[in-house]
């Protein structure tokens, strides 16, 4: 018995088969991948940028409790000279409330909310110290 010819339909089939064993080894590769890898954390992110790109180092936020408050983390460094504390928040109610502790322990603090990061400054930031913050928020 010979076999059949490849009439136009059978190749849409084949082609169709094909494609579906691709796209769903795909999905399982990328299944697989994704439960053994964790996506790094927004303060992980933002220390690393900070290490990496802008040259800074960084020290852990030992006395200060409405930083230690932060869900998302905090870290401490200094940027031009400047010191300045940055509280990661996990939502804009929360970032809100570290704002609102921050200025009601110490009304004449220098804060900078923008989005979830509240950074708290030992003196009036420059715009290039705001900046190195701003390019590492994540």
């Amino acid at each position: 018995m010979a076999p059949r010819p490849l009439t136009d339909v059978r190749a849409a089939r084949l082609g169709l088969a094909v494609a579906v064993v691709v796209v769903g080894a795909q999905a399982v590769v990328g299944a697989a991948w994704s439960l053994s890898h964790d996506d790094p954390t927004e303060l992980e992110l933002t220390t690393r940028c900070l290490e990496r790109e802008k040259g800074l180092t960084l020290e852990e936020t030992t006395d200060d409790p409405v930083a230690a408050s932060a869900q998302g983390g905090t870290l401490r460094t200094i940027v031009e000279g400047n010191l300045v504390t940055l509280s990661v928040a996990t939502s804009q109610a929360e970032a809100e409330r570290l704002r609102a502790a921050y200025a009601s322990s110490n009304p004449g603090v220098r804060l900078d909310v923008r989005g979830r990061y509240v950074a708290l400054w030992l003196r009036d930031p420059s715009r290039s110290q705001r900046q190195a913050t701003y390019d590492c928020a994540y």
